[in-house]
């Protein structure tokens, strides 16, 4: 897949999300990443609820798009998993220059790593902009009345995810 193809892109595997930003990156957020399996649980979904992700429920185990999540998602990490995580400064340097670009930056740049800046694009404005709000609220009302199981769920969740 062409560079140009990802940059137009939401959602991401890893592979893609590697092909964007490069390996160094990608190795950098994955040792996040495994820092988070032992922060995250606690905070019972701090970051995803301030974030205002329309895909969290409080009822899902995990995130249910995890393989497939948006560049600023692989971007959030709160601050507890930012210091946990062991990397030297320079890799955290590395890890905060989106960040900088992001609030110092110029806007065009910004654009092109974060596609639908300013919104984010899994909060109610994001999700009505590609079109799936209405489904993914359906999904989530679907699974936390019963009437489909967490599996069915994430399956039909990660349907709705489509570069």
């Amino acid at each position: 897949m062409a560079g140009n193809d990802l940059n137009n892109r939401i959602f991401l595997t890893d592979s893609d999300f590697e092909e964007l930003f490069g390996p160094v990156i990608a190795r950098l957020v994955k040792i996040m990443n495994k820092a988070a399996i032992d922060v995250c649980p606690p905070c019972n979904g701090y970051c995803c609820k301030n974030i205002n992700c329309l895909f969290y429920s409080e009822y899902f185990s995990t995130c249910p798009i995890y393989d497939r999540r948006p560049r600023e998602c692989r971007y959030h990490f709160c601050y507890e998993v930012f210091t946990a995580a062991p990397l030297t400064k320079e890799e955290k340097d590395i890890m905060q220059q989106p960040i900088q670009e992001l609030i110092c930056g110029d806007k065009g740049e910004v654009a092109k790593l974060f596609f639908l800046f300013p919104e984010f694009p899994l909060d109610e404005k994001g999700l009505v902009s590609i079109g799936i709000r209405d489904d993914v609220l359906r999904i989530k009302k679907e699974f936390e009345g019963g009437c489909l199981d967490e599996q069915a769920a994430f399956t039909n969740l990660k349907g709705l995810c489509k570069g």
